[in-house]
C-alpha cells in the first residue's frame, strides 16, 4: 500500500476504531465463543477502510465444487515427513469462482487450533465478512505441550515455516483463495511464529498481526524481502511475555521490537499516538517504504490475553473489552493486500 494512500485513508481508519471502542466490542456468537464488535454486527460501520485498488489473484483451486459452507473442516497434510493437522473455516458465503482472503491464525504454547478458533472468534467474523480462516495445530515440544518452532525455550522438532508453505500450497490447490490477501495472526508462541513468517514469507503473506507475541531472537536475523505492514497488540501487565522484555531468555522490550520493525520498514515518522481511550493507546510509525507500516496497541494493565475475547482466562491476567483484537486485526488486514511483488 502506498504511503500517500494510507494517509488519505487514515481518517476512515480512525473513525472505525473510535466506533469499535465506543461500542465496547462485546459481540457474541451463536456457538458461545467470542465474536466481533457490536459495530460489525450492526452493519453500519463494519466495512473495511477503502482498500487499495489491487486486482485479486485467483488460486489454483478456483472453480472446484464447493463441498462445505459456513462450517469448520478438520484436515491433515504431510509436511517434512510429519502428519500435521489444521482446522479450516469455510465462510457461509463461499462461492467456488470467487477468490476470498485467507487468515492464518496460530494458537499459543499448550493450546490448539480448536481452542484458538473459539477464543478469538475469527470464524464468526469470517462468516460476516467473507474470508477463510485456518487454525493450524502445533506439534509437541520437548516440554510435552503443543507449540511452534519460533526459537523460544521450547522449540518443536519441526520446520514450521516449511509447514506454513506446505499448508498454503494445499489450501490454494483445493480452495478459491485470493493470493493477494493472505494474512497471519497468532497469540503468544503463535505470535512469535507470525513474526518469524514476516521475516521469511513476506512475499506470500500480505500483513501480520501478532498478539502478546513471544519474539525470541532469530538465528541469522530478520531479513524480509519487502517492507511489511505489522500490527502488534500487547498488555503492560503480561507476566508471561513481559512488555518490558526479559533479557535472561532473550525477549526484547516490546517498544524495542517495534522500533526494529519500523527501521526494517524504513519508517521516517513515529511513534505517534493516534488513539487514547481508557486502557488502550494506539501508536503508529509511518512514512515508511511502501507498503510498510507499524501499528501498536498498548493495553495498560492487560494480561497475556486476546483483547475482546469473551472466554475468561483469569490466570493469564486481565482481558480488556475496550478493544476487540479480532475486529481491529481484520480491519488492518483488509486495508493491506499484497501489491507490487
Amino acid at each position: 500500500m502506498r504511503q500517500a494512500r494510507w494517509s488519505g485513508d487514515r481518517v476512515a481508519w480512525v473513525v472505525f476504531l473510535l466506533v469499535v471502542l465506543l461500542s465496547g466490542c462485546r459481540g457474541s456468537t451463536a456457538s458461545g465463543g467470542p465474536g466481533g464488535s457490536t459495530s460489525l454486527q450492526s452493519g453500519d460501520s463494519g466495512q473495511a477502510s477503502p482498500t487499495p485498488a489491487v486486482t485479486s489473484q485467483k488460486s489454483q483451486g478456483c472453480g472446484q465444487p464447493a463441498v462445505a459452507r459456513g462450517t469448520t473442516l478438520v484436515e491433515t497434510l504431510l509436511s517434512g515427513g510429519v502428519t500435521r493437522s489444521y482446522r479450516l473455516h469455510i465462510p457461509s458465503g463461499y462461492q467456488p469462482d470467487l477468490p476470498l482472503p485467507l487468515v492464518l491464525n496460530f494458537h499459543g504454547h499448550g493450546s490448539s487450533g480448536k481452542q484458538q478458533e473459539t477464543y478469538t472468534g475469527f470464524s464468526v467474523l469470517a462468516d460476516r465478512e467473507d474470508f477463510f480462516v485456518v487454525y493450524p495445530d502445533g506439534v509437541l515440544a520437548p516440554d510435552g505441550k503443543t507449540g511452534w518452532n519460533a526459537y523460544g525455550p521450547h522449540p518443536t522438532p519441526v520446520d514450521d515455516v516449511r509447514f506454513t508453505r506446505d499448508l498454503l500450497q494445499t489450501l490454494e490447490t483445493h480452495w478459491c483463495i485470493d493470493l493477494r490477501r493472505i494474512f497471519a495472526t497468532g497469540l503468544s508462541n503463535g505470535g512469535g511464529l507470525t513474526a518469524l513468517l514476516a521475516c521469511r514469507l513476506s512475499t506470500q503473506i500480505a500483513a501480520f498481526a501478532p498478539v502478546s507475541g513471544a519474539f525470541y531472537p532469530i538465528p541469522g536475523g530478520c531479513h524480509p524481502q519487502r517492507s511489511v505492514p505489522i500490527l502488534e497488540i500487547h498488555g503492560t501487565g503480561d507476566f508471561i511475555v513481559p512488555y518490558e522484555g526479559k533479557a535472561s531468555v532473550g525477549l526484547p522490550p516490546i517498544p524495542q521490537w517495534l522500533e526494529d520493525w519500523a527501521r526494517r520498514d524504513g519508517c521516517q515518522k513515529g511513534p505517534d499516538v493516534f488513539l487514547a481511550r481508557d486502557d488502550i493507546t494506539g501508536e503508529e510509525w509511518s512514512r515508511c517504504t511502501a507498503p510498510g507500516l507499524v501499528v501498536h496497541y498498548r493495553v495498560t494493565g492487560g494480561g497475556h490475553t486476546w483483547p475482546g475475547s469473551l472466554i475468561p482466562v483469569p490466570y493469564l491476567g486481565k482481558t480488556t473489552h475496550t478493544l476487540n483484537a479480532t475486529a481491529v486485526i481484520w480491519q488492518f488486514f483488509a486495508a493491506h493486500p499484497l501489491a507490487g511483488v
